[in-house]
């Protein structure tokens, strides 16, 4: 008999599993698979991996911001900022959050952003409720706290500032390697203006080495950005488990939840 748990993975399932964990869990998540799903194989690798594998890279940096903690304050910030606009409205989060994939978006810099108040033409939007707000400099205050941290209360630097930070603590010999290969993933970063944004600081960095952005292949998605790790995921798929890089049941049996971190990278 089959039983399948919610995400419809069936007990006793012959395919092979990969997924995309925090280090920390991953010996958990290998005894869960074999012991519980019984599965053939598996395999586990970590987001930001399976995005660089996405535009054909083995080594880089990744930016991600998606619905993590900051995507979660970025939102509150643009509903507290859409509710100072429209104080008569009540506006649910979830329709915050579309709102927000929809009309946020960068300037080009900061003094840009400073004018955007006496420039920036209002929108009007109809809520699902009917309700009808509307949009003006609030749009331009999501991508902006990405550069200046301040605006989210955070006494912090920008994320080009934090990216060349980051890297500098790694040997010198792979910064260079890993700063030119740059790639941002997740939905807020595919939001307007963005991408330029980020180019545009990262080359007014004081830094010797500055980030420099992957392309992504003509072939790819548009929206390659959001689904980044999935199509990464489904490159890597094709690799390790024709070649039997995973891990197989008689590797879990022989070493135990351990054997993951010997064969999973």
């Amino acid at each position: 008999m089959r039983f399948t748990n919610r995400v419809g993975l069936a007990f006793g399932s012959d395919s092979p599993i990969l997924s995309c964990s925090l280090q920390a869990l991953r010996e958990q998540l290998v005894q869960l698979m074999f012991e519980k799903f019984n599965v053939s194989g598996f395999y586990d690798s970590e987001q930001a991996v399976l995005s660089l594998y996405a535009v054909g890279r083995i080594s880089g940096c990744t930016v991600d911001i998606g619905h993590g903690k900051i995507g979660t304050d970025l939102t509150n910030l643009f509903a507290q900022e859409l509710k100072k606009s429209n104080p008569s409205v009540n506006i649910d989060i979830s329709d915050v959050e579309r709102l927000k994939e929809q009309y946020a978006c960068c300037t080009e810099d900061q003094s840009a952003f400073e004018a955007i108040a006496s420039t920036c033409q209002p929108e009007t939007h109809t809520l699902p409720d009917g309700q009808v707000i509307t949009i003006e400099k609030e749009r331009y205050i999501v991508g902006e706290a990405l550069f200046q941290p301040s605006i989210l209360g955070l006494e912090d630097y920008g994320i080009v500032h934090q990216l060349i930070t980051s890297v500098s603590n790694v040997a010198s010999e792979y910064q260079k390697q890993l700063l030119e290969n740059t790639m941002l993933c997740g939905g807020t970063v595919s939001m307007t203006g963005f991408e330029d944004r980020f180019q545009r600081e990262a080359n007014l960095s004081a830094s010797a080495i500055r980030p420099t952005l992957v392309k992504a292949p003509e072939y790819m998605p548009e929206d390659l950005a959001r689904h980044s790790a999935w199509l990464g995921g489904a490159i890597l798929a094709k690799v390790v488990f024709p070649q039997n890089q995973h891990v197989t049941k008689g590797d879990y049996d022989e070493t135990g939840p351990s054997i993951v971190h010997k064969k999973c990278f």
